[in-house]
């Protein structure tokens, strides 16, 4: 039975998260759980396996509807929204603005995959990002207008990072995604800066 089951605290190392959520997990019926004579829980390591699993299918689709979003939006406001009237962007020329959806494109499927949590994401975002900015530097753009065009994009995700919020329930897997986002948008920065420097 000691293989089997498992304690609150042994159950929150395995899921890698505070045995509060976990209790609280339980509490919700989230988590499949019994307790003791004496009123302890304890967890199934099989259920547990099966909860992690659950939890990361559930945030690869979770990624892959955030990049979607953003995408979708990215389209509109390069056709015709404010996007294709900001001075960075019409400076652009033909080549430069078919290169940045190239660059787009490659970082949404990087933070995709990061988001699913793959390793290695990083190393590609920041590959991805001098990229970006040698060619927006190719331009004659300042690093301001660089930045401001990454952020344009980065406000993108947010925002679908939001609206994904306001439909489901708040958790653990959403302020991880949050704490991402904001690791994949430093690394691009730092790497558009280092683009800037050469």
């Amino acid at each position: 039975m000691a293989k089997t089951w498992v304690g609150l605290s042994e159950a929150a190392r395995i899921l890698g998260v505070h045995p509060a959520t976990v209790r609280a997990w339980a509490d919700r019926g989230d988590l499949p759980s019994q307790r003791t004579p004496g009123g302890h829980r304890r967890f199934r390591r099989d259920d547990l396996a099966q909860w992690m699993a659950h939890q990361h299918s559930a945030s690869s689709m979770e990624a892959q509807l955030v990049v979607q979003s953003a995408m979708g939006r990215a389209r509109l406001e390069i056709g015709a929204g404010s996007m294709a009237n900001t001075e960075w962007y019409q400076r652009l020329d033909e080549k430069a603005r078919a290169a940045m959806s190239l660059h787009g494109r490659r970082l949404m499927d990087i933070l995709q995959r990061y988001l699913a949590s793959t390793e290695g994401a990083l190393s590609e975002a920041h590959l991805t990002g001098l990229q970006y900015g040698k060619t927006i530097r190719s331009q004659q753009l300042s690093l301001a207008q660089a930045v401001e065009g990454f952020f344009t994009f980065n406000d993108f995700i947010l925002d679908a990072m939001l609206q994904m919020a306001e439909v489901s329930r708040p958790g653990v897997a959403q302020s991880d995604a949050i704490r991402k986002i904001y690791a994949f948008t430093r690394t691009v920065i730092l790497a558009l800066i280092e683009a800037y420097q050469d």
